[in-house]
């Protein structure tokens, strides 16, 4: 799904960087014509999928766009892709319909044990209200279907495809997440399980590529190539960073950091990880990484770790008998990352995420427990790739608890030993003790360093 963030700082920014060169050739060699992309039926046994087909002078319109795509993108159409136009009352009506109510509170408990949600938001009206906001066109890999807002198709009749606006920037963007899905296995991978982390980590790949196969685009516009950025992709993050984070969106700017951050991410972050892989590589590097993808957001933070094969430590939770014992129920246990491990570190500021504090993540583990009251408190296991990451991370960490009413701080405690961290937060003082035994047990069985490359 696209939404409207801020991309178009960065376009401009990108505007005659670069030396030179001819325009890349319109594609000549479709696997299909334009008409049988746009056209074709839903696949059989999908759910019917809401709105109208698309105007002969609309799919006149649309028809550059999948030239544009599978030309920057260097993939071709194998079959087609339905296109349905909706209204936002459609939109939200699918966000609605594909909202499992149950998963929603369990993960609304996660995140409140952490701090990262007020304990009275209502999530669901937030999600609709953003995602009815943000959604400008998306494509359903269940489906095989892409779907464009009915304001978003007359922009792009008005505009003209050669324009480069906004509406004809998503439909780009969109249609490579159809390439994806027919050449990558975008559908497949979706329904894999992951942790938090790894979710976000693979959200960035996906939406990364997307992103920057729409950049291409609007080099190819200015009559440069797209290797020509990728060559230094720090040319790339230094833009990213000083980019404004939001660009209209005022559902989103009030959304909590924890979906705003990785939200935004996916995308900014997204966009420099796959252009260090097309620098190295061009886009089969990144065809590559769908096959191998990154396990972690420090992968995609620090692209290097992910082209070195640096894994993230694993840590396996003791079993907390004690906490058991005492009529704590475990509500649920993942793996958070080093992207919202620096939203957690930016409690009480002003800041979405406190990057640095974040950096030199080696692995993490919480789990969340359920008192007999419906109170929850929250065990967390984290390492760190030296010491003095180790303090620094400290060092947020105690700010986050410093912001705690004094009156339940007692019950929040941080402690390190060498490169091991260790949260607790709502945890009953008379229970601390024997998760500090097993924490300081599992900090002296950590090697000095990590040695996470893999072989």
């Amino acid at each position: 799904m696209t939404a409207r963030i801020a991309l178009f700082a960065i376009l401009l920014a990108l505007t005659g960087c670069g030396p030179s060169a001819p325009p890349a050739d319109d594609a000549s060699d479709l696997a299909l014509e334009p008409r049988e992309i746009l056209g074709g039926e839903i696949v059989e046994g999908a759910a019917e999928v809401a709105g109208r087909s698309l105007t002969e002078d609309e799919a006149r319109a649309f028809e550059p766009l999948l030239a544009a795509a599978q030309r920057i993108r260097q993939l071709r159409f194998v079959r087609p892709v339905p296109t349905r136009v909706q209204t936002q009352d459609d939109i939200v009506a699918f966000v609605r319909a594909h909202i499992e109510r149950d998963e929603l509170e369990h993960a609304r408990v996660f995140y409140v044990a952490l701090g990262l949600l007020a304990p009275d938001l209502d999530v669901e009206r937030m999600i609709l209200a953003v995602m009815g906001e943000q959604i400008v066109g998306y494509y359903d890999p269940e489906a095989g279907v892409m779907v464009v807002r009915e304001d978003v198709v007359g922009e792009l009749r008005r505009g003209g495809a050669d324009a480069r606006d906004q509406s004809a920037l998503v439909l780009v963007h969109e249609y490579v997440h159809a390439l994806q899905d027919q050449h990558l296995g975008l559908r497949e991978q979706q329904e894999e399980e992951r942790s938090i982390d790894g979710d976000n980590a693979f959200a960035s790949l996906v939406e990364g590529d997307a992103t920057l196969a729409m950049i291409g685009w609007i080099v190819d516009a200015q009559g440069h190539r797209l290797s020509t950025l990728t060559r230094d992709p720090t040319i790339l993050a230094n833009i990213v960073r000083s980019s404004p984070a939001v660009a209209g969106g005022a559902e989103l700017e009030r959304a909590p950091a924890i979906v705003r951050a990785p939200l935004l991410s996916r995308y900014l972050d997204g966009l420099v990880f796959t252009a260090h892989l097309h620098g190295s590589g061009g886009f089969t590097w990144i065809d590559d990484a769908f096959r191998r993808p990154p396990e972690s957001t420090e992968q995609v933070l620090h692209p290097e770790r992910y082209l070195n094969r640096e894994r993230p430590e694993t840590i396996a939770l003791p079993a907390f008998d004690e906490l058991t014992d005492a009529g704590l129920e475990v509500h649920d246990e993942d793996t958070l990352g080093e992207l919202e491990m620096g939203v957690y570190f930016a409690l009480g500021t002003s800041s979405d995420r406190e990057a640095a504090a974040a950096t030199g993540w080696g692995g993490d583990r919480i789990r969340v427990y359920r008192g007999p009251n419906g109170a929850t408190s929250a065990v967390w296991f984290t390492t760190w790739d030296d010491e003095r990451e180790a303090i620094e991370a400290e060092a947020a960490a105690s700010r986050v608890r410093d912001h705690v009413p004094e009156a339940q701080r007692a019950s929040h405690l941080v402690r390190r030993v060498g490169r091991a961290l260790l949260i607790l937060r709502d945890v009953d003082p008379a229970l601390q003790p024997a998760v500090l035994d097993d924490f300081d047990a599992f900090a002296a069985s950590l090697p000095h360093t990590p040695g996470r490359i893999e072989g």
